[in-house]
């Protein structure tokens, strides 16, 4: 795929986006909220063509590769993961092709999945795969840990250009539903996370209790005095923010911490790892495209393709 236009996308549970590159060069973006959540019912075919169907009158030639939810079970075709350790070489293998009526070949880059036998658990990630892989050839050799956090954070060791192992934490979720539906941080406010109350939940994230007491005294903090209501929601997030950070560092331990994104998530991890002394290297680059274009490149040179039928 190295000479032909590309079409790289990822689509993910909330939202789509769209990067056309010529030449390995990017010269178009798009996105929408059509994300695997809201999609149910409707024809992902149609979705596609709609956002980005001139790209392909324009660029007949146009290959496409998509990572994200859009290769779950709820998405347009389920993709199998493939195991830690993984490298480049292995998500370019296990790359799944279907036939779509308007771009042909469509290449969906899998998922990985790290089984723990020790404590009999499995953890997936799909989409972050492809970032990690836009990092991988510049991090060190003999380990390194990656963060990146949000909705469901990742923190991801790295070892000889592989993914070898990694934990996945509910953080962005359990904050975003507790701000919008309890009692205890429910006043819907933005968090300050340079404030004395995000500090002080991560504070507490270290006393003895366990995270749903930790979250409980959050409330306590206000009816105590010891807190304004309107500092809450950096509280509750410096208490989860905090219980993620302490158990991370359990199976991640080697600083610095690659730290990736830009944005308010990113920001937060970034103060609460200062907090804690931990060093973080904050990666803001395009990491999904560096990623995307390493795969698709092998995947090229492969010219071997898992495929399946259209349906």
């Amino acid at each position: 795929m190295q000479n032909s236009p590309l079409l790289l996308l990822d689509w993910g549970s909330t939202n789509l986006r769209a990067k056309l590159l010529i030449d390995q060069r990017l010269v178009a973006s798009r996105q929408s909220a059509d994300g695997i959540r809201h999609c149910r019912g409707r024809d992902f075919d149609e979705i596609l063509t709609a956002l980005c169907g001139d790209w392909k009158s324009a660029h007949p030639t146009l290959r496409v590769v998509m990572s994200g939810m859009v290769g779950s079970r709820e998405g347009w075709r389920e993709t199998p993961y493939v195991d830690t350790p993984a490298g480049i070489p292995d998500l370019a293998a296990g790359v799944l092709a279907l036939t779509g009526s308007v771009f042909g070949e469509i290449c969906l880059v899998p998922g990985v999945r790290h089984e723990d036998p020790a404590a009999a658990t499995t953890d997936l990630m799909r989409g972050e795969e492809t970032q990690i892989a836009g990092l991988l050839t510049d991090l060190p050799h003999d380990g390194a840990t990656v963060c990146l956090p949000g909705t469901h954070s990742k923190w991801v060791r790295c070892r000889d250009g592989r993914i070898e192992s990694f934990r996945t934490f509910l953080t962005g979720e359990a904050f975003a539903l507790l701000l919008r539906d309890s009692l205890i941080a429910g006043n819907g406010a933005t968090p300050d996370y340079g404030s004395a109350a995000f500090s002080r939940g991560l504070e507490l994230s270290g006393h003895g209790g366990g995270l749903l007491n930790h979250l409980f005294l959050g409330r306590t903090e206000m009816l105590s005095g010891r807190a304004d209501a309107a500092d809450l929601p950096g509280l509750i997030s410096g208490i989860l923010i905090g219980h993620e950070i302490r158990e991370a560092v359990k199976t991640c331990p080697e600083p610095p911490v690659y730290l990736v994104g830009d944005s308010p998530a990113a920001d937060a991890t970034a103060r609460a790892l200062a907090w804690f002394g931990i060093e973080s290297v904050i990666v803001k680059d395009d990491v999904h495209l560096r990623g995307m274009l390493l795969i698709a490149d092998l995947i090229r040179s492969q010219q071997k393709v898992s495929r399946v039928l259209p349906d």
